[in-house]
């Protein structure tokens, strides 16, 4: 069953199309990885898919049914959204803001329940240390995690993650990674954007290349130019053409993946 489809989905800001006539399948128990050069419309296609975003053209549909159909709260019990930003006004500390995920299911307060949802979600992401800090004190770094923490915390079917690991340093990057694997393995759907082609060519079963004909005087909209698995899509020819750039593709020695290394332009 399909957890997420459009069906000929166009979209944009102001009247200035991003991405134009998208058909995307993505199966319950996938792992997605979103990848293409900068402006191409990466956040635009994980916001359609939240539904924060109206289509001007096309459907979306999740498990089958209109994403316009869904109420709030029934939707975020399906959908886990991580942004690329995220800003607090209010000196929340960290774990009252982990626990805000927990808003579909709460009534009149929080129960018990919920407070051991957040806790585990904190543990995981190795954020519980920072439950009695405030959000603005922590770092860029942290405050991702306690983000994902939040999103894990809403016990979703399906995670929509932009850049997650944007600000993370090796050691929490790769953790982040090995979570969502572990996650992925037991049911959750993932869908990930990232500009780390490497590792989300590590993880993800399957990616999804796009492009817009950048940098030509007048972009194209956004479209899906490749769809497959990290071996297919991490190919030379198709990666030079749709960056722009010179590469080596290697396999990596320790996961067996495609290894792109990019390399100077000739004069």
């Amino acid at each position: 069953m399909e957890a997420i489809e459009l069906k000929e989905v166009s979209a944009g800001y102001n009247g200035t199309p991003i991405l134009s006539n998208i058909s995307l399948k993505v199966e319950a128990g996938e792992f997605l990885g979103i990848i293409g050069p900068n402006g191409v419309g990466k956040s635009t296609l994980l916001r359609i898919m939240s539904g924060t975003l109206a289509t001007s053209k096309g459907e979306v549909q999740i498990n089958g049914k209109n994403i316009r159909e869904y109420k709030r709260k029934e939707l975020a019990k399906i959908e886990g959204v991580v942004p690329q930003q995220s800003f607090f006004s209010l000196p929340f500390k960290c774990f009252d803001v982990v626990l805000m995920g927990r808003f579909p299911y709460v009534g009149w307060r929080e129960k018990h329940e919920d407070y051991e949802i957040a806790t585990r979600a904190m543990k995981l992401t190795e954020t519980y240390e920072l439950k009695d800090r405030l959000i603005q004190e922590v770092s860029g770094g942290e405050l991702q995690r306690v983000r994902i923490a939040r999103a894990l915390s809403q016990e979703p079917k399906i995670l929509l993650m932009d850049e997650p690991t944007a600000h993370l340093d090796i050691y929490h990057e790769i953790r982040i990674f090995e979570i969502l694997k572990k996650l992925n393995v037991e049911g959750l759907t993932v869908i990930i954007t990232s500009h780390d082609l490497n590792t989300v060519g590590a993880y993800a079963k399957t990616l999804a290349l796009l492009s817009n004909g950048s940098p030509r005087p007048s972009p194209q909209s956004g479209q899906i130019v490749k769809l497959g698995t990290p071996d297919e899509v991490l190919e030379k020819n198709l990666i030079e053409e749709v960056y722009h750039a010179r590469v080596i593709i290697k396999e990596h020695p320790a996961t067996h993946t495609p290894f792109v290394i990019p390399i100077a332009s000739e004069e």
